[in-house]
């Protein structure tokens, strides 16, 4: 073999190296992303705690209580809110147009408005104005590894209480 030879099999080592290396992440990335639904299933919220064979913490999952979707109002006819805040805020609520400060009055107004009908889904009291609330989103599982999670795993391959094996069970939805 001539030393060009050796060159692009060492090269090509290195990209079968590569090609190993995006297998393994995107094995990793649906492994995570089914665990991450598992866990959404399992758990309503609050936190568990991982730990290794000797009772090192690994790390701990979080789902967070779902957040409540502010309101959210559109002027969505900014000419037929003039006229109502001029006569609810006096003259001072517009120039041409509404004024910043006039908006936010509309804005807190509606808001006031809407809670105290209830907090409907659409909201339209106020003649130009509408109050919407998105729907609420659910909480989305959160995963925090310890600082030195590299050395935790490579401990537990080292002491053969865990091995790429499992790595791949837990990719095909094995315990």
């Amino acid at each position: 073999m001539s030393t060009e030879q050796i060159e692009v099999v060492g090269v090509e080592a290195i990209v079968r190296d590569l090609a190993k290396c995006a297998a393994a992440e995107q094995i990793l990335t649906a492994a995570k992303a089914t665990l991450k639904a598992r866990l959404q299933q399992e758990l309503r919220q609050g936190t568990v705690y991982a730990f290794d064979d000797q009772d090192t913490q690994l790390g701990y999952a979080t789902i967070p209580k779902p957040a409540q979707p502010k309101p959210q109002v559109d002027i969505d006819d900014e000419a037929r809110v003039l006229v109502w805040a001029v006569e609810m805020f006096g003259e001072s609520a517009m120039t041409v147009r509404l004024t910043e400060q006039g908006r936010m009055s509309v804005i807190a107004y509606a808001l006031d408005q809407h809670a105290a009908a209830g907090t409907p889904a659409v909201f339209d009291t106020v003649d130009g104005v509408i109050v919407r609330v998105p729907a609420v989103r659910p909480a989305t599982p959160r995963f925090t590894p310890a600082k030195n999670i590299v050395e935790l795993i490579r401990g537990m391959v080292t002491r053969g209480t865990l091995s790429f094996a499992d790595l791949i069970a837990i990719e095909e939805g094995r315990p």
